[in-house]
């Protein structure tokens, strides 16, 4: 589980929404408790855990809801899929001459 007490029982996530909910309304900062969780995913995933695994820590019975939902792209990993992309079109390129 991702909020734990000391003893590692699950201590819910309302300890962690009400700050999320200050810095929302009273900072004026667009940071939602599900954003976090969100980026928790991202930051897990590109790091090489198993999506299943990322699934369960959430609490999610389907693969699909987390990645639908809590796994995003970021500028980095866009920009990664186009370079990939141009190295293996020049590649095929030169072994076709």
């Amino acid at each position: 589980m991702v909020f734990t007490r000391k003893d590692g029982t699950y201590s819910g996530t309302d300890i962690i929404r009400y700050p999320f909910k200050i810095i929302h309304h009273e900072l004026g900062i667009n940071c939602r408790f599900y954003d976090l969780r969100g980026s928790f995913a991202t930051i897990s995933l590109r790091n090489g855990c198993e999506i299943k695994d990322i699934a369960e820590v959430l609490g999610h019975k389907r693969i699909e809801t987390t990645e639908k939902y809590y796994i995003f792209s970021t500028s980095k990993d866009i920009q990664n899929v186009s370079q990939l992309f141009e190295s293996n079109i020049n590649v095929n390129n030169i072994n076709l001459k």
